[in-house]
């Protein structure tokens, strides 16, 4: 878990109506983010954070940026920035010119996939001796 509070985009910098989900909300704020590696959540005040959101319409979705994953994916999970219901879809902004498409119902589904995702690394490490 993480010792410190998740930094989320400001009511300016989001797109009008759009509602973070509240899990995601209680998530960042009480600092206790799971470890989702090789997912990261993506702090909006960093240099990483800016940059992301800076890219966040290359599609021409207006996407909400919030997790990231390296080693094998390399893709960007995001909110649906058109969704007002306050449980927007997660959609994901694929880096590579791979063609894959995925998304997701919405923040606890994603959530769910990200920690299946790391626990399969863990266990592979695990069994491969590369994590003693």
């Amino acid at each position: 878990m993480s010792d410190k509070e998740l930094m989320l985009y400001s009511p300016q910098q989001l797109p009008e109506g759009f509602r973070y989900p509240q899990a995601f909300v209680d998530m960042a704020a009480s600092s206790s983010l799971p470890e989702i590696y090789p997912w990261w959540f993506i702090d909006a005040t960093t240099e990483t954070g800016k940059g992301l959101f800076s890219r966040r319409q290359r599609d021409g979705r207006n996407l909400i940026p919030f997790a990231k994953v390296d080693a094998d994916l390399n893709d960007i999970a995001c909110f649906d920035g058109d969704d007002t219901s306050g449980n927007p879809a997660v959609l994901m902004l694929i880096l590579d010119e791979s063609g894959r498409n995925y998304s997701f119902k919405n923040f606890e589904e994603w959530l769910a996939f990200a920690k299946d995702h790391a626990a399969g690394i863990e266990n592979f490490l695990s069994s491969s001796g590369f994590n003693n």
